[in-house]
């Protein structure tokens, strides 16, 4: 299913990131795409390492100054290229038409800052407003976000505060500007599961009252299944599936996202063992030549690792990575 380019606000082709090291070059993305439609939210799936936050950070440009590099591919917002613009440029779009959520909180914000000078600073840098304007709006979006007694959390420091209320802190910095997109880098792993609730539930109704358009990593299915409209796996720095969240959960394609789904406990249900991949994912500098999942897939065969599959998509817009498709659509492998 063809996507309407007037419905595409963040449209990642073919990206390509590579981190140079010591010990050689580790492709951490290697030629994904992804698309972003307005007023949606898009999950980002897969286990650590599967490249999930590297994607992130390339969309945010936050990899100068590390061994990353993008080699390859076009990142577009609402049309216009963000890899290739200037350092000055890259600043106006970090938390102005892109923002990010990070996973933990207290790494993120500055503990020797009060809570208002870190939120004020970004609408002082991105609206030129005065310091008196700027803390107003602060508390203004403090209290949008349901956080009690704003008047006083501005003057208080990140250990002042507990983990679920320093993330909603990081929530208010990132939505003080409007932003087109949000990054959600795995915001709610940190926090017990009444917390996490609680966090998703704000981050829906922000996404309604703002008109966010949201792009959410997670290793947690469960989180996608309660936030996102649509669905990205990725294995090794590639996508190997992609459709909406009903079509995705309900007949998984691609043997690795069968066997997340396999891993996730059941209401109900009692197992004495819960079903698991086997083996681990591979070293990204000894890739296999095939399939990048063969070596951990129960229901390989000679092709997958010969040659590495390529997408096939189904009448529904669901997309697989693997050579099984082939054979549902009837062809030989």
């Amino acid at each position: 299913m063809q996507e309407k380019e007037s419905d595409i606000l963040l449209d990642i082709k073919n990206l390509h990131t590579y981190f140079f090291t010591d010990n050689g070059v580790v492709k951490s993305v290697d030629g994904v795409d992804i698309i972003l439609k307005k007023g949606s939210t898009l999950g980002i799936v897969g286990e650590s390492g599967s490249g999930k936050s590297v994607t992130a950070l390339s969309v945010m440009n936050l990899l100068t100054g590390t061994k990353g590099k993008i080699v390859e591919g076009n990142i577009h917002l609402d049309g216009k290229d963000i890899v290739n613009i200037s350092e000055e440029e890259k600043r106006k779009l970090r938390g102005g038409d892109i923002a990010m959520i990070f996973q933990e909180p207290m790494t993120s914000l500055n503990p020797v800052l009060k809570i208002g000078d870190q939120i004020s600073e970004a609408i002082i840098e991105h609206f030129k407003t005065s310091k008196k304007e700027a803390l107003d709006k602060t508390i203004e979006i403090l209290k949008k976000i349901s956080i009690p007694r704003a008047e006083k959390i501005v003057n208080e420091y990140p250990f002042q505060l507990s983990g679920g209320m320093r993330q909603r802190i990081m929530i208010a910095m990132a939505l003080v500007c409007n932003p087109k997109v949000l990054i959600a880098d795995e915001p709610t792993t940190a926090l017990d599961v009444t917390i996490q609730a609680q966090i998703l539930e704000l981050m829906n109704e922000l996404k309604k009252i703002v008109g966010t358009s949201v792009l959410f990593i997670t290793h947690d299915l469960g989180v996608i299944a309660e936030i996102c409209d649509e669905v990205v796996v990725m294995y090794c720095g590639r996508v190997v599936e992609s459709g909406d969240v009903l079509s995705i959960f309900k007949k998984p394609r691609h043997p690795y996202t069968e066997g997340l789904l396999k891993s996730i406990p059941k209401l109900g249900e009692h197992v004495e063992i819960l079903e698991s991949i086997p083996g681990n994912v591979p070293n990204p500098k000894y890739m296999p030549k095939g399939c990048k999942f063969e070596p951990r897939c129960s229901k390989s065969f000679d092709k997958c690792r010969e040659e590495e599959p390529p997408f096939f998509t189904y009448s529904n817009g669901q997309k697989s990575r693997c050579w099984l498709c082939k054979k549902e659509y009837g062809g030989e492998v």
